[in-house]
């Protein structure tokens, strides 16, 4: 755990000013958990309440389509955060569910908790601007980009931007992030 705390420091230290004796009593708002593969985090039609911050493992957002069909947003590897963001800003029933992909040891802070922390340590916020800067830039990718590509060129996009997820997330997830089924992600890759 200890060497998980040091992550989850380094993490704001890089993503912040902040000085270390501020740091670490941020960090201790964290609660460390480990979760095993499949665990639900967040659940559609539930209130997001928490921000999550991945030590180890992987976590994923993901919603399910009229279909019955699993259409997942993002993934979290080692070293970054997530929540499902819509409800977390919005405190409106969640379309999204977050689970862990892999087994995963996280850390965990309430939103009341979370926001409180830009009140003591307003430098603290610059974690959560550039977490929303970066959503929002990769929800513009995925409309702008993933709608208007061929199949085989959204596959090449993950290999030069998310290569990791490739190697370490099961293929019928990689097809549900690039919008495709399992099948045609294995064709895809064969002609490449």
């Amino acid at each position: 755990m200890e060497k998980a705390y040091s992550q989850l420091q380094k993490f704001i230290r890089e993503n912040t000013s902040l000085c270390e004796s501020d740091i670490e009593k941020i960090a201790l708002l964290f609660k460390f958990k480990k979760v095993k593969r499949n665990t639900m985090l967040e659940k559609e039609g539930q209130v997001c309440k928490h921000f999550y911050f991945v030590a180890k493992g992987c976590l994923r957002l993901y919603e399910i389509d009229k279909k019955g069909n699993e259409v997942t947003g993002k993934f979290a590897l080692e070293n970054s955060i997530i929540t499902a963001v819509t409800s977390f800003i919005t405190q409106k029933k969640s379309m999204d569910f977050l689970t862990a992909h892999e087994h995963s040891e996280i850390f965990v802070i309430s939103r009341d908790d979370f926001f409180k922390t830009f009140e003591t340590f307003p430098e603290f916020a610059s974690l959560y601007h550039k977490f929303m800067e970066w959503a929002f830039v990769h929800s513009q990718m995925r409309v702008y980009i993933f709608l208007g590509m061929e199949g085989i060129d959204r596959l090449k996009w993950v290999m030069e931007h998310e290569p990791d997820l490739l190697t370490r997330i099961s293929s019928k997830a990689v097809a549900s992030y690039l919008g495709m089924t399992n099948s045609t992600l294995s064709k895809l890759k064969a002609k490449l």
